[in-house]
């Protein structure tokens, strides 16, 4: 090898004594002919600093270990919580009037993310009663009267038009809810609950001093609670126990103090605390993520300075609920004078603590907050969430609703339980004579099931045809019925015709369902022209079987079924006709007809968007 080259690297056997034997990479140096070896970092340590050097390895291998086990642990943990909140969200599944819910807000949903939609869409998706139309009306111009058409907001379209599909939307959500609230004891303490939350979502838009967090502020105060209500709602036991336990405490409703424990509590339980059962119902429903992050309360950081914009909505939503909890819990005795005494001294010791995280001027607050409760007080007597007055003795008789079909004496044709229209004019039912279903848990179940079914063919696009002949055989199979026939409306307008049947020659009966509809001449064209939702219980009683079309009396001979009208916006589109043979053996509690309802409604909206007469459903010709 020629030495005189440039220098290279090559690899000798070395044979030292103080180490084993080895190859090492030297390089040769031309220039002085010697061989150099590379440094060895290590070499050249005494004792004491590789003992340090070792120690400083093993401490590094040792703070590794520990932080792979603490992620290990945590994301344990994570999965255990998210088990035991599904199996939290699970029983509350089981309530039929959850699923209702759950179906009829990610429809609203659906329609608020759509480009297309119209806000007639909305109407029909938040419901056909006018009743409930009205209250939400009233609702929406008492929550944006200061800053959305002065309180003159007069339909649905022009709330629309102001405040977005989402928004309204959510407020139905919220109207929804408390019209689901259970009667009884329970109920009033849910309904005072809902109270609670509307007015914490007034104060929350009244303090809100940014105008693009006007309508969020409203929403999330109104939502910071949802968990104690649906808690109230599903687990009505277990919410008097942690309540009880607050109450023992002595501590104050709505402070921090009692937030604080409720959610200790509420962990010691369920292992889910109230927010995280809320934000997971709001995750499913569909609701956006500024709604979820927003509805966990939050305490402002520093008492001293002005909340970041970061923190300020949710921070105010907060302040607005414990505001709201406080002012409720003040003595209803005492002169008008008085009270409007204790609450501006409630407000104030409010403004001492937050108006300056607020931003809020103190000197002006207890007037501002008058005014709120004026509004709050008028929403509670319109809506029914205000104070629980028992009637000093027992209530008169109301007289008949015009919209309900009713039976003249105690051989009642038309059950008590489903709401109809008349078909003539009649006395009022006595309520002696008939009393509302049991509801059947078997019957409920199946008509959830059916209702997840489904919710998930329309958001996945199914024809509206598909979703008729799912709701019929569902149906079927939920109430034991000997038939179910599907009515469409003809290409005239004129008639509801019979295309498709399911069950005891559904097939062969359904071309005889030829229903007048302008104008109505028989008890189906009556009830179907004016949307009523009819369980006839007995046929034969002389003042329904006279109203009776001839081909049902003498062909299709059932003693018993229930005319779930298809209408939107106006307009008949079709009709779920079901029965039994036998008369009085077709009962519908409340819950199970609003599960059919919401059935029956999702199909009526899946037939507005996808071509009105259900097409690719089976339809025959018309005849």
């Amino acid at each position: 090898m020629n030495l005189d080259s440039s220098p290279e690297v090559i690899a000798t056997a070395t044979a030292d004594s103080s180490a084993p034997s080895s190859y090492r990479h030297t390089e040769l140096d031309a220039s002085e002919g010697q061989v150099l070896p590379d440094p060895d970092p290590h070499l050249d340590l005494d004792p004491e600093q590789e003992a340090a050097r070792l120690a400083a390895e093993r401490a590094e291998a040792e703070r590794l270990a520990a932080e792979q086990a603490r992620a290990e642990a945590e994301a344990q943990a994570a999965a255990e919580r998210e088990a035991r909140l599904q199996r939290l969200m699970q029983r509350i599944a089981k309530h039929a009037d959850f699923a209702s819910m759950k179906d009829s807000t990610r429809l609203l949903q659906k329609i608020a993310r759509s480009e297309t939609a119209h806000a007639r869409a909305l109407s029909g998706a938040i419901s056909d009663d006018v009743a409930m139309t009205a209250k939400l009306l009233r609702l929406v111009n008492a929550a944006f009267y200061s800053s959305a058409g002065g309180g003159n907001i007069t339909s649905l379209q022009r709330a629309v038009a102001l405040m977005g599909f989402q928004t309204i939307g959510m407020v139905a959500n919220s109207l929804m809810l408390f019209e689901r609230l259970p009667k009884g004891a329970d109920g009033n303490r849910l309904r005072g609950e809902f109270g609670r939350a509307q007015l914490a979502a007034l104060l929350a838009h009244q303090f809100c001093n940014s105008s693009k967090q006007l309508d969020g502020a409203y929403l999330i105060a109104l939502f910071q609670n949802l968990g104690g209500m649906l808690a109230g709602l599903h687990f009505a036991e277990d919410m008097e126990v942690i309540e009880a336990a607050l109450h023992a405490k002595g501590l104050e409703e709505g402070g921090l103090e009692w937030q604080t424990m409720r959610e200790q509590l509420a962990r010691e339980q369920w292992g889910q605390g109230l927010e995280e059962i809320a934000v997971e119902v709001a995750r499913q429903w569909g609701w956006p993520e500024s709604v979820r992050v927003g509805m966990r309360t939050l305490r402002p950081s520093n008492l001293e300075r002005a909340c970041s914009p970061e923190e300020y909505q949710r921070v105010l939503c907060t302040a607005a609920n414990t505001l709201a909890a406080q002012l409720l819990k003040l003595p209803h005795s005492g002169t008008p004078e008085e009270r409007a005494e204790a609450r501006k001294a409630c407000v104030e010791r409010f403004a001492a603590e937050l108006a300056v995280p607020l931003s809020l001027d103190p000197e002006p607050l207890p007037e501002a907050v008058e005014s709120v409760k004026q509004v709050w007080d008028d929403l509670a007597k319109t809506l029914g969430f205000g104070p629980v007055v028992a009637a000093p003795g027992p209530a008169k008789p109301k007289p008949a609703d015009p919209k309900a079909l009713q039976a003249h004496k105690p051989r009642a044709g038309v059950a008590a339980q489903a709401p109809a229209m008349a078909a003539r004019p009649a006395p009022p039912a006595t309520p002696a004579t008939s009393r509302p279903a049991a509801s059947n848990p078997a019957m409920a179940e199946a008509l959830s099931s059916a209702l997840e079914q489904l919710s998930e063919m329309v958001l996945s696009g199914a024809a509206p045809g598909q979703l008729l002949q799912l709701c019929m055989k569902q149906m079927h199979a939920a109430l034991k019925l000997q038939r179910v026939i599907v009515c469409l409306r003809d290409a005239d307008g004129a008639y509801l015709k019979g295309r498709m049947g399911l069950g005891e020659r559904a097939t062969a009966l359904a071309p005889l369902f030829d229903i007048p509809l302008a104008p109505p001449t028989e008890l189906f064209g009556l009830l179907c022209s004016k949307g009523a939702d009819t369980l006839i219980s007995d046929s034969s009683d002389p003042v329904i079987a006279q109203r009776l079309p001839a081909w049902h009396r003498q062909q299709v001979r059932a003693g018993t079924f229930v005319l779930l009208p298809l209408v939107a916006g106006g307009q008949v589109l079709g009709a779920f006709y079901c029965d039994r043979a036998e008369a009085g053996t077709l009962h519908i509690s409340e819950r199970e007809l609003t599960l059919l309802k919401t059935l029956r409604n999702q199909v009526v909206m899946a037939m507005r968007f996808g071509g009105g007469n259900g097409g690719g459903g089976g339809s025959s010709s018309k005849g």
